[in-house]
């Protein structure tokens, strides 16, 4: 890729989705190694259902289109006006803190709630562009995909744990309506090559894990061992996945949450760039603190033990540049400074 030679390509862990959900002791011993040691891994996403591939290109033509719109029109859907819990609207180029010229990021993104793509409880009606709908099927064959998908990592991390069912992963996740989870979908616009900044700045997720499609470059991870900014590029007919803030908790962080960002390769411009992603987050009163097991390591004390949907509002208010905190910029980069 261009660029790599200043930056190492990152080596993590490829975990085939047939093999976890055939209860493969390989694969699954292999998806807790990539949790523990990286934080990030590739998944085949090869069995999740016949038309992922086609799926996966309609939502690259949605977003094209639907970021094509008059910004007058999207604007309508304003992200923080339309939805407390950030699960539905548009968020417009700039509004978050980041590295560009006047502290701001470089990404647009519309966000789409699960439970209204699926039509489930009381956002099977939610306001939108009436574009989406043109695609709607082709977003509940996406994310009936990588549920299955996120359920069978869930499952095979709660039996690496030797965790039972009523305290598994499992029970934490989509046990409950509503569901937090949701769809994003990123434009990076272009940069000058003399803007070095980050468009999208270091941080962790806020939710259990990410499933990042793209077909371009400029991802890049923070490196467990090399403590290096490596390189992580896309790789057909795989999702991108990392472990997020809250699966990082509920372990004591034997689980990595690892930081990321977008950015252009030294001394290049960054290109538009458009990608997509499926955001998994446990139940909104579930508790981010660590399950009961042998293999989880043990803390002297918690001091602040908080539910799921508190350190989503949490995360967002410092991911705003409104309502930025210098003193509570440890937020951003997530468990890993929770101590």
């Amino acid at each position: 890729m261009d660029g790599a030679e200043q930056n190492p390509v990152a080596q993590v862990q490829t975990i085939r989705f047939e093999g976890l959900s055939n209860g493969n002791a390989d694969e699954r011993a292999h998806l807790y190694r990539a949790c523990c040691d990286d934080g990030f891994f590739y998944l085949d996403m090869q069995g999740t259902a016949e038309d992922i591939d086609a799926a996966v290109q309609d939502i690259y033509t949605l977003e094209t289109q639907l970021f094509a719109m008059p910004q007058e029109e999207l604007i309508q859907y304003d992200i923080d006006k339309l939805s407390p819990k950030k699960l539905n609207g548009y968020k417009p180029l700039g509004r978050n803190h980041g590295e560009l010229a006047g502290r701001k990021d470089g990404f647009e993104s519309y966000a789409l709630p699960k439970d209204g793509i699926m039509g489930l409880g009381i956002l099977a009606r939610f306001q939108r562009p009436t574009i989406i709908d043109l695609y709607m099927s082709s977003l509940r064959s996406f994310t009936s995909a990588v549920t299955t998908a996120a359920k069978a990592i869930l499952s095979s991390l709660s039996g690496s744990l030797e965790l039972g069912l009523d305290d598994g992963f499992c029970e934490t996740h989509g046990s409950h309506l509503p569901s937090l989870d949701l769809v994003r979908l990123l434009r990076y616009h272009a940069q000058p090559h003399w803007e070095q900044g980050a468009s999208h700045l270091p941080h962790t997720d806020l939710g259990s894990m990410a499933f990042l499609f793209t077909k371009q470059d400029g991802l890049q991870i923070l490196g467990a061992k090399s403590a290096e900014w490596e390189w992580m590029p896309p790789k057909k007919g795989h999702a991108i996945v990392n472990i997020g803030d809250c699966l990082s908790l509920l372990t004591n962080k034997m689980f990595r949450s690892c930081r990321h960002r977008v950015k252009a390769a030294p001394g290049q411009a960054m290109k538009e760039r458009y990608s997509f992603a499926y955001f998994m987050r446990p139940d909104e009163n579930a508790l981010m603190q660590a399950v009961s097991s042998r293999l989880v390591p043990k803390v002297d004390r918690q001091d602040q033990v908080f539910t799921s949907g508190e350190w989503l509002q949490k995360k967002y208010a410092m991911l705003r540049k409104d309502t930025w905190k210098d003193d509570e910029n440890w937020v951003l980069t997530g468990a890993g400074e929770l101590d």
